[in-house]
C-alpha cells in the first residue's frame, strides 16, 4: 500500500489509489439490498405455498358457497343420488361429485369443471328441501358443513 503526495502543499491530502470510492461503495450496497428484497419474497412465496398445499383456501371456499348457493337457488329440482348432487335447471342436468381430490360439476354428464380442490372427502345428503354438504374434508382434516337452502320445492325426481 504505496502513498504518494499529490502536491508539496500541506494541504492537500494523501491520494490512495488501491482503495473504494465512495460511488462504488454506494454501488455495492445497493445490489446488497436489492438481493435482499428478492430472497426475502422468495422465502415468503415459497413459506405460503407450502403451508396452504393441503388446506381449504377460505377464498376458493367462500367462492364455492356462492356458487353452490345460486346453483341450488336457481334449479327446479335437486336430489342426491350416490353421494351426487343432482341439479335440473331447464333443460340441463348438472350434478357435483368427489373425482380424486377435487370436486367436480358436470352439465349433462360432459366436461369436468373443478369447483375445490384438496378434498378427501365429501358427503351431501338431502335433508327436507335442504341440501346440506356435509364432511367436507380437506387434506389437513379440517372439515366444514355447509346448508343450502332452495327456492324451489323439487317436485320432480331427477334419474340418473
Amino acid at each position: 500500500m504505496k502513498m504518494k503526495w499529490v502536491n508539496q502543499n500541506p494541504f492537500v491530502m494523501l491520494r490512495k489509489n488501491d482503495g473504494f470510492t465512495i460511488i462504488e461503495m454506494l454501488f455495492s450496497l445497493m445490489i446488497l439490498m436489492t438481493t435482499s428484497i428478492f430472497i426475502l419474497q422468495l422465502f415468503s412465496i415459497i413459506h405460503t405455498q407450502l403451508e396452504s398445499k393441503d388446506k381449504l383456501h377460505p377464498k376458493e371456499w367462500e367462492i364455492f358457497t356462492m356458487q353452490m348457493q345460486q346453483e341450488v337457488r336457481g334449479a327446479k329440482s335437486q336430489d342426491v343420488i350416490e353421494n351426487k348432487l343432482y341439479l335440473l335447471s331447464g333443460d340441463q342436468l348438472s350434478f357435483i361429485e368427489q373425482y380424486e381430490d377435487k370436486l367436480r360439476r358436470r352439465v349433462n354428464g360432459k366436461g369436468h369443471e373443478v369447483i375445490l380442490q384438496n378434498i378427501s372427502k365429501f358427503k351431501v345428503e338431502k335433508d327436507g328441501n335442504v341440501i346440506v354438504l356435509k364432511n367436507i374434508t380437506d387434506k389437513a382434516g379440517n372439515t366444514v358443513i355447509r346448508r343450502f337452502h332452495p327456492f324451489f320445492k323439487s317436485e320432480t325426481k331427477v334419474d340418473e
